[in-house]
């Protein structure tokens, strides 16, 4: 935004203004150009994440220190998998984008651009996007249940690589609040107040969801009423959650090396707990009570009659059924109960061996609200309040027959050192009569739904991230090989 301020940077000019060599793979048929602006709001329509070498190691890769510059290629074979402004869907990808932007702008790397664009001014001095720059005695170590985890680097540095001491983050949130209240900051507080404003007001399958330039406007359950601009960052085991409450003169950051639960949304309740203090402390107007959840009801009868189906989420096919007079779904591969409230959202409930309720805390906070998405019955994740992921209904649609003969399991054709993905198939799933696309992870398998659009392309159903994209297959002297995001597969 300091190139913005300056002129140099455009906010509604093309990408390949900055980036010539910017053509995504299916961009024909958006007459909509991909502008900075919605790699900023993640409303550009391209692929969320180029999975295949997006892992780089715990080893320090050669080309590590501008790695992201291979985002470029990742985008163009990755894809244009939707309208831009069509619905909110993050995109690392589109960081890596903007990464290259500036620096080709600043006319220094990106670690280079960002030392004289911020930290130099702000006073960060123990901030940097390379990791060995940070003293080893100050660097934290991960650890995942309980075992220390080697530091992962990335390929798409831009978007997740920065390395901080509590003490820069200070400086950086303190110059936000200095520009919000002074106009003394490192930029104009107009150019603040647009990156706080919404930008996605007219984006209808954005619901009540609102991002402005980065950053996000966060209504917390537990924080009714207050004006909380903020964003979360996960790379596991590692997670940080950073918020500013300009009207209250207050800003939280809070990194952890090990957490539990959903990432960086785990840690809104060390948030919500600092800021209830800052305002006892401070003296300042009292903030609200939580308001009391909605009790539970009966479950109403267009309920049972509507929501039972297949909807496609960004963790995989689900499913609700009516089980006797109540409703069940099937997500992250578990049958859970479904909860009606008189405020017509829904909540999880387990039981042990089906008889003993379970109370799990992550409970808590996950709730379902049901509004339409692209005019299609949605079931749609909340975490306190705040829409995570739409879940639209679909319907099973006829299978080009060619697609049923490429079955099977299928291998990457390209070398990584750390996949995400251990395991490829394309098969039809029996309960639902869906062709799905079957990716092996570190979680186990989950199983995506296809339509397929002919004899060499099928998408993914659904809509928001990693859910729209399109398998293609192209065909040579050594067979098919099928291009899925920046893979290319063949089958085993």
């Amino acid at each position: 935004m300091k190139l913005v301020e300056t002129g140099r940077i455009e906010l509604d000019a093309p990408i390949s203004a900055y980036i010539p060599e910017f053509n995504p793979r299916g961009s024909s048929f958006s007459d909509t150009p991909i502008t900075v602006r919605m790699l900023l709001n993640h409303q550009s329509g391209l692929e969320s994440d180029a999975w295949n070498d997006f892992f780089l190691g715990n080893e320090r890769p050669e080309d590590y220190t501008h790695s992201y510059r291979r985002a470029i290629d990742a985008v163009n074979q990755c894809g244009v998998v939707r309208e831009p402004n069509t619905i909110f869907s993050y995109c690392n990808l589109g960081y890596s984008l903007l990464g290259c932007i500036v620096e080709r702008v600043q006319g220094a790397d990106f670690q280079k651009a960002v030392e004289e664009l911020v930290f130099e001014p702000i006073g960060m001095n123990s901030s940097s996007f390379i990791f060995e720059d940070a003293p080893a005695d100050r660097m934290a170590i991960g650890y995942t249940a309980g075992k220390p985890v080697p530091l992962p680097y990335i390929r798409d540095m831009p978007a997740g690589s920065l390395n901080a001491s509590a003490n820069d983050m200070g400086f950086f949130m303190q110059n936000i609040l200095t520009t919000y209240h002074n106009n003394t900051g490192l930029l104009q507080k107009e150019t603040l107040l647009e990156m706080f404003a919404p930008s996605n007001e007219e984006v209808a399958n954005d619901l009540d969801f609102r991002i402005g330039l980065t950053w996000w406007e966060v209504k917390l359950e537990d924080l009714p009423g207050e004006y909380v601009l903020g964003h979360g960052g996960d790379l596991p085991p590692y997670h940080a959650l950073m918020a500013v409450l300009p009207e209250r003169d207050l800003s939280v950051f809070v990194m952890v090396n090990s957490v539990s639960g959903v990432g960086s949304f785990s840690l809104t309740d060390i948030l919500t707990k600092t800021v209830r203090t800052f305002a006892a402390a401070k003296k300042q107007a009292p903030i609200q009570n939580r308001p009391r959840k909605s009790p539970i009801i009966a479950m109403p009868e267009s309920a049972k009659i509507n929501l039972p189906g297949y909807y496609a989420s960004t963790s995989g096919l689900a499913e609700i059924k009516l089980k006797g007079d109540k409703l069940k779904i099937f997500a992250f591969n578990n049958w859970f109960d479904l909860h009606y409230h008189s405020d017509r959202t829904m909540t999880l409930g387990i039981k042990l061996l089906g008889l003993i309720p379970l109370r799990m805390p992550i409970f808590d906070e996950i709730s379902i609200s049901t509004e339409d998405v692209n005019n299609t019955q949605s079931i749609n994740l909340r975490i306190q309040g705040i829409l995570l992921s739409p879940c639209v209904k679909i319907e099973a649609a006829e299978i080009d027959k060619t697609w049923l003969d490429r079955r099977g399991s299928y291998t990457t054709t390209q070398s990584e050192v750390m996949p995400q993905y251990t395991g490829f198939k394309i098969d039809l799933d029996k309960d639902s009569g869906f062709l799905c696309l079957y990716l092996k992870s570190v979680d186990g398998w989950s199983k995506l739904p296809l339509q397929t659009e002919g004899p060499t392309q099928a998408r993914l159903m659904g809509t928001g991230r990693g859910l729209g994209g399109i398998i293609q297959v192209e065909t040579d002297e050594n067979g098919e090989t099928l291009k899925y995001l920046n893979f290319e597969l063949q089958k085993k």
